[in-house]
């Protein structure tokens, strides 16, 4: 039998494990089914995915584009060039490349509006295109569409393109975001969010508006151990008295101002619009009051057993919110969708003054009610009541199975491709989203980057973060262990920490000499990031050598990329578990009922921790070339329940206290002196 030649390759030589890779994935997209490959940085996963989907995508008999999505836009810029490498170096018989790549509607704007809240934003933009207000939403994409698709744009470059477009001598700026979704059914290669496939709605509107039918879609999932929890987090809602009482408020502003409009001659109400719209407005009061008794129940409850929250049935809060709409007086019961729809077209002003102004109360109500209305009754949604010192009385809704979401926009597809350095163990992945068991499907775990000489990884004993073996003694011997390192690293050093008060408590509160510190703050901006990274690059330039802390699975630890071996060593910190809750006791007992006992504690605890883990373990490789010293600081990873966790080749080396540490550091650096300064 032949062996398969793989085409559409981004560079001469395959690396270790990427050949493997591309015919594994081949192989399953083939055949319309899936690949889940747990791919370490440096194998080149991303040339690798697109070399198999590209081969499927141009011998399938029917038409094929791949979606590549990405939570990261560093990661835009990645398959952007990589396919640009494809283009350079493609043989004969094998066609260009053509490539969109987008991002959210309001980041590639022109128009002024951009600059609004994103609630505000869209609803101006619907109104502008609606009224045939905005001039750039007017031109026709015809004029443009081949130059975006004869050559890989970055998502900056296509906004340019359209903003500077002209014709005739004349410039007519075009919208970017019309230009990406009216081309990307002529692509072949379209990067996005999740969100084009895995949010209903945005998947709904965009694929219509490409013309591009999702069963003709290959989809590559980058960076897909963030999928369950992205998919988790964006069904969560919450309803409280005070969302309860805006909407309202913004229904009677919404009211008056359609009165106004009416007035005016700007626009013609239907019959019934104002009668539905007051019934809607005395639905939400029933609800509230209905609500707020239940809410003072719970209240009662939670204050004897001297807790802050507790599950609720879901079969209570439905008949409170039905019971309410269900009691119109005038005879017509409102149902959950049509108090969702309604709320969703509630249009106000917005408060610049409001942090939580990005979204109307109306929406996350409307949101609501849909969610309520599509599952409320599955046990794959929870509800939690809570009500700590100095909070507000809240439910709040939590969904235990992504697969519900992902399950079946992947059984509608033409295949899939599931990738990370983190997607371990591959079938707990499979399980969780729901891939299809009807259909082919094959996991694989790619040689670690940790086997390395250049990568020794190592444990420090008699340190850990569990709670009940903290204190000063053992605060004080991790501290030591990081001036081990730090003293014998020539570089930078990055040290992650579970929390943002634990990162400040070890590292803030000591004097490090000879390193300047710089500490992470939640909810650090794109622009600050990039302002470190320069910082970093000009330090090492300089010879000055920085102490780096961040958190597990925040900015600094997982979605950065430090090009060129910027950081020489690596301490992690403890192991970032989930504090106890409700929702934790929730998801564990869905998972048992689903995936067995044994599975349980592992899948919705230790396993998500580890990974958490392994990423920051994992942020100064980024090529195959790249050496850094890494040190594990948690004496629970030499327990067998943990250490089954971890990459099952990965050898690992105990250090026993400074002393020790300082000694293999020592020896590490003087085998590898010199950082892989290189971009590849």
């Amino acid at each position: 039998m032949d062996t398969r030649i793989p085409g559409y390759l981004a560079h001469d030589e395959l690396r270790p494990g990427q050949s493997e890779m591309i015919d594994l994935a081949y192989n399953s997209l083939s055949k319309g089914g899936y690949h889940l490959a747990c791919a370490p940085t440096g194998i080149g996963k991303t040339a690798a995915s697109l070399s198999s989907a590209l081969d499927v995508a141009f011998e399938s008999e029917e038409e094929r584009t791949i979606f590549f999505l990405t939570g990261r836009q560093s990661q835009h810029r990645i398959v952007v060039e990589t396919v640009r490498r494809i283009n350079n170096r493609k043989r004969e018989g094998e066609k260009k490349i053509r490539l969109i790549d987008m991002i959210g509607q309001q980041s590639m704007c022109i128009d002024e509006i951009r600059h609004e809240f994103s609630s505000l934003f869209s609803k101006l933009c619907a109104d502008k295109r609606k009224n045939r207000h905005c001039s750039a939403y007017l031109q026709e994409v015809d004029g443009i569409r081949l130059k975006v698709l004869e050559e890989p744009l970055h998502v900056n470059e296509l906004i340019d393109i359209s903003r500077t477009h002209n014709e005739g001598g004349k410039g007519k700026p075009i919208c970017p975001w019309k230009v990406a979704r009216e081309s990307a059914s002529q692509a072949d290669v379209v990067v996005c969010d999740y969100n084009h496939l895995f949010n209903e709605r945005v998947r709904s509107a965009s694929l219509d508006a490409m013309g591009i039918n999702l069963e003709n879609v290959i989809i590559i999932v980058d960076e897909a151990h963030n999928l369950p929890n992205r998919i988790t987090q964006g069904m969560k809602r919450i309803l409280n008295e005070d969302l309860l009482l805006t909407a309202r408020l913004e229904l009677e502003e919404h009211i008056e101002t359609i009165e106004q409009k009416e007035k005016d001659g700007l626009i013609d109400v239907p019959p019934g619009t104002y009668s539905n719209l007051r019934r809607v407005k005395a639905a939400l009061e029933r609800i509230k009051n209905d609500l707020l008794g239940f809410f003072r129940v719970q209240s009662q409850g939670l204050y004897k057993d001297e807790s802050d929250e507790c599950r609720v049935e879901n079969q209570k809060i439905i008949e409170i919110i039905k019971g309410a709409l269900e009691s119109d007086i005038s005879g017509g019961d409102i149902t959950l969708n049509q108090i969702s729809s309604h709320l969703s077209k509630v249009e106000v002003e917005l408060d610049p003054d409001l942090e939580d102004g990005k979204e109307t109360a109306s929406e996350r109500l409307s949101e609501l009610f849909s969610l309520l209305d599509e599952i409320g009754n599955n046990s794959a949604l929870a509800f939690v009541y809570s009500h700590g010192k100095g909070d507000a009385p809240r439910i709040t809704t939590y969904l235990l199975d992504p697969g519900i979401v992902s399950g079946p926009v992947f059984e509608q597809s033409a295949g899939a491709l599931l990738m990370s350095g983190t997607l371990n163990p591959p079938e707990m992945y499979g399980e969780l989203l729901a891939l299809p068991k009807s259909r082919i499907l094959t996991k694989e775990e790619y040689p670690s980057p940790f086997l390395s000489d250049k990568r020794p990884v190592a444990i420090g004993a008699g340190v850990t973060t569990k709670y009940n073996k903290r204190g000063e003694d053992n605060t004080n011997k991790i501290r030591s262990y990081i001036r081990g390192i730090a003293s014998e690293t020539p570089g930078h050093i990055a040290v992650f920490t579970p929390s943002y008060a634990m990162l400040n408590e070890i590292i803030g509160d000591e004097i490090w000499h000879g390193r300047r510190v710089m500490i992470e703050e939640s909810g650090w901006s794109k622009q600050r990031i990039d302002s470190l990274l320069r910082d970093l690059e000009m330090s090492r330039s300089a010879g000055e050598k920085i102490l780096l802390g961040g958190v597990f699975s925040a900015k600094l630890g997982e979605g950065i990329d430090y090009k060129r071996n910027l950081l020489d060593a690596v301490v992690c910190i403890g192991l970032p578990l989930p504090p106890p809750s409700v929702e934790l006791n929730a998801r564990k007992d869905y998972y048992e009922e689903r995936f067995g006992k044994a599975r349980s504690y592992r899948w919705a605890v230790q396993q998500p921790a580890v990974n958490s883990l392994m990423q920051a373990m994992g942020r100064p490789i980024r090529k195959m070339g790249d050496r850094a010293f890494i040190l594990l600081l948690e004496e629970r990873l030499l327990l067998p329940q943990f250490k089954r966790l971890l990459p099952s080749n990965m050898n690992v080396l105990t250090l026993a206290n400074e002393e020790t540490t300082k000694r293999h550091v020592r020896r590490f650096f003087e085998r590898h002196p010199e950082p892989a300064a290189g971009d590849d």
